[in-house]
């Protein structure tokens, strides 16, 4: 059960913009930021906490939206928000998320203020109306959202009985502050989802679209390694949850090091890119 009080923000007094304004700033956004919305796969707060430096940096008034499914909010339930992966990286082509977010800004549509959400992840080409964003999520309609000021970069989750860090929603956020902001969190996770998809382009899509059986354990493998966002925690910030056989860094070092090697430039690389574009939004 949630034990506490849903946090929420008053954005009854966020400006409400013209149509026409928020289709240049969308496009902005979608096609001109380098931020990478073609890998999907996880990085939601990355992609969300950047947007909003970017409109904070042009005093656009905006929020976000936090979706929680009941993966996130209560123990023991397995059900996600599910989306269509069409790169053909996630089992049965469906992305899970236990949640997601991106920011809102209002908008004066058929003369009435509305909420339109700013996620090039659903869609490349528009804003969506809320309940519009909300129809393309599966499992959206057993899940709870929420709004909240820009600034929030992420939530904390709940420990269990043996003090052990879990995947639930404790009822609180944060804002992108040290640790995370000197340890380049927010950077790191948007230089993995450049190199995965950069990895995806040069070496997993030849080999989906060429199918070959002799290649079958190498396909599994790529997939498992670089359209898994827990994997990749794993393997580029050391996060132990996502260690499985065969994203054990032994496993895919003596396996793929060519490959390893060429993502981990391709990720550093990316890294300094987007520390540098992150510390002139900040300024």
């Amino acid at each position: 059960m949630i034990d506490y009080q849903f946090p929420i923000d008053d954005i009854s007094t966020l400006k409400v913009y013209d149509d026409s304004f928020l289709e240049s700033i969308f496009e902005t956004i979608s096609y001109k930021s380098n931020v990478g919305f073609q890998f999907s796969q996880g990085g939601c707060q990355q992609r969300s906490h950047v947007i909003s430096l970017i409109l904070s940096k042009q005093n656009i008034e905006h929020s976000k939206i936090w979706l929680f499914s009941p993966a996130s909010l209560f123990d023991y339930d397995n059900r996600a928000l599910f989306v269509d992966d069409i790169h053909g990286l996630a089992p049965e082509n469906t992305i899970h998320w236990n949640y997601h977010t991106a920011p809102i800004i209002k908008i004066n549509y058929k003369n009435k203020p509305e909420i339109f959400v700013i996620d090039p992840s659903i869609n490349r080409e528009s804003p969506i109306i809320l309940r519009e964003w909300l129809k393309k999520i599966g499992n959206s309609d057993i899940s709870k959202y929420t709004f909240l000021d820009s600034k929030k970069y992420f939530f904390n989750c709940k420990y269990n009985d043996s003090s052990q860090l879990t995947n639930v929603f404790d009822g609180s956020f944060f804002e992108y502050t040290n640790p995370a902001k000197d340890n380049l969190v927010l950077e790191k996770g948007l230089a993995v989802n450049d190199m995965a998809f950069e990895i995806y382009n040069t070496h997993l899509k030849p080999l989906i679209e060429n199918y070959d059986p002799k290649q079958v354990t190498k396909l599994y493998d790529l997939k498992e390694i670089f359209g898994n966002a827990t994997a990749l925690d794993l393997l580029f910030s050391q996060n132990l949850s996502g260690n499985t056989d065969n994203t054990s860094f032994r496993y895919v070092f003596s396996k793929y090091s060519d490959i390893m090697i060429e993502a981990k430039k391709i990720y550093n690389n990316r890294l300094s890119y987007w520390t540098l574009f992150v510390n002139d939004l900040m300024n």
